[in-house]
């Protein structure tokens, strides 16, 4: 048993076991290892001790000579809402500046990470502002969205996370075929041409954009870039521009607006349709459309802010409006010959009922004139006094049941005809085809029928060959 023990192991004469020289290599390189990363800290340790007592952060890189060279690149991560009421728009983007600080220049082997709200306190960063800005806000979740990574050459990147309001100026006069062009403008709030130069980012796209970015009512057609230098009191200063074309979705308006209004407009032609002494009917049609487009029109102006000039949606509304109110207008027309055609019917009928009168009046004194001549004969009649006296008693006085009953069928009956309603048939029936007021009022209902239906046609041609549809207005981003 023991002689196998001592065959199953490996002995070294006048020498250490394997495992103890494998134990004693991993120390060694352990050592080594926590040498060289303590060397590592020590540098970062030793660069950011020298920016906390100096006071670099005060003063640019290069205070003489040439001036500071500021690169910048932006990262769009979201458009958010346009506004047009308002005139502003919603960014939320990554700026990111890059330059060359001498004094920052280290021995370590990586680059140097600082973040937090303490940087700017710390190195010297640009103080760029965006001149068009409303509001800008730093992410500050978990901690403040800022970075500054120093290389061991001396080149800094810093980059924030920000929020941005921005004011948009935007002319609305085709309103809704509308093209925006909105602006980001980026410059040095102290220090002009001569101190800092600001550039976009070479050898890289200058604006970014993410991917998943989508505008609900506008298509971002394009995206320039642009430097110049702006002209102030106080000196020249270099200046970045972001120009954002932006084309309005049309498909809200068609839907909400366009669609809508043309049915309305069709709506009022069913009155031409309708018979002209239904009255309660037609302007009862006629009013609803106009009240109907005069609220839709309302509603759409809500949308915009309170300008001076029409926009194309206010030549829409206000065109069909007119189109509502021509259908009104010609059915007061209309109804306003029917009304001449009536009164004259009722005219003619009051003097044949008063021809038929007098005629009945004739007849009847005739027939007094006869009963006159034929007395009833005298009777005495007996007085206290004892006298007796002859009257004559006139059987005309008492006329015979049958000829009152003759009489009252004769009169004119009591119920006013020209108050009753009466279609235009039966009007043109009832005055034996003189109708020349009627005629005129149905051939205009006919004519409408056409006219109306033609003239808005014709306007919708010149008013979307005036404001053309834009090649993108029904596109997604």
């Amino acid at each position: 048993m023991s002689t196998h023990h001592l065959t199953g192991m490996v002995i070294l004469p006048n020498a250490v076991p394997v495992c103890t020289l494998t134990t004693a290599i991993l120390l060694i390189h352990v050592v080594i290892s926590l040498g060289t990363r303590v060397k590592y800290f020590e540098e970062d340790l030793k660069l950011l001790s020298q920016m906390g007592d100096s006071k670099i952060s005060k003063l640019r890189p290069t205070v003489e000579g040439e001036p500071t060279i500021v690169s910048c690149n932006i990262n769009i991560n979201s458009f958010d809402s346009v506004s047009e009421s308002s005139m502003d728009y919603e960014l939320t983007i990554f700026l990111r500046q890059s330059w060359y600080d001498p004094r920052l220049r280290h021995n370590s082997t990586g680059t140097i990470v600082i973040n937090g709200g303490d940087v700017m306190d710390m190195v010297w960063v640009p103080d760029l502002f965006f001149t068009n800005a409303k509001s800008v806000t730093i992410h500050s979740t978990p901690k403040e969205n800022l970075l500054v990574r120093i290389e061991p050459n001396g080149d800094v990147l810093y980059s924030l996370r920000l929020s941005l309001v921005l004011s948009c100026y935007m002319f609305l006069g085709k309103f809704p075929m509308d093209t925006q062009e909105c602006h980001l403008q980026l410059e040095s709030f102290s220090y002009n041409a001569k101190e800092l130069v600001l550039t976009w980012l070479q050898n890289t796209t200058a604006v970014e954009i993410h991917g998943g970015v989508e505008l609900p009512q506008y298509y971002l057609e394009r995206i320039e870039d642009y430097a110049n230098v702006t002209h102030y009191m106080t000196g020249d200063f270099t200046h970045l521009g972001v120009r954002f074309i932006l084309v309005r979705s049309l498909g809200f308006y068609v839907l909400q607006a366009y669609v809508p209004s043309s049915l309305l407009v069709a709506l009022s032609w069913l009155s031409v349709w309708v018979e002209i002494s239904a009255a309660p009917a037609r302007v009862a049609l006629g009013v609803t459309t106009v009240l109907a487009l005069v609220t839709q029109a309302t509603w759409l102006r809500s949308q915009l802010p309170k300008i001076a000039y029409a926009t194309a949606i206010d030549v829409w509304m206000v065109t069909c409006q007119v189109f509502v109110f021509l259908a009104l207008l010609e059915y007061s027309v209309v109804y306003y010959l029917y009304s001449f055609e009536k009164g004259q019917y009722a005219e003619r009928r009051k003097k044949r009922e008063y021809r038929r009168t007098i005629r009945m009046r004739q007849n009847s004194s005739k027939d007094e004139q006869e009963e006159e001549t034929q007395k009833a004969p005298s009777r005495s009649v007996s007085c206290e006094d004892g006298q007796s006296n002859n009257v004559d008693i006139e059987t005309s006085v008492f006329p015979k049941k049958g000829r009152v009953r003759s009489r009252l069928k004769g009169r004119p009956p009591l119920v006013r005809q020209e108050t009753q309603v009466l279609t235009t048939a039966e009007l043109m029936h009832a005055s034996n085809d003189k109708t020349d007021y009627l005629c005129l009022a149905l051939r205009i209902d006919r004519f409408s029928r056409i006219f109306l239906p033609l003239i808005f046609c014709v306007m919708c041609i010149v008013y979307w060959s005036f404001y053309p549809i834009h090649t993108h207005s029904f596109s997604v981003n």
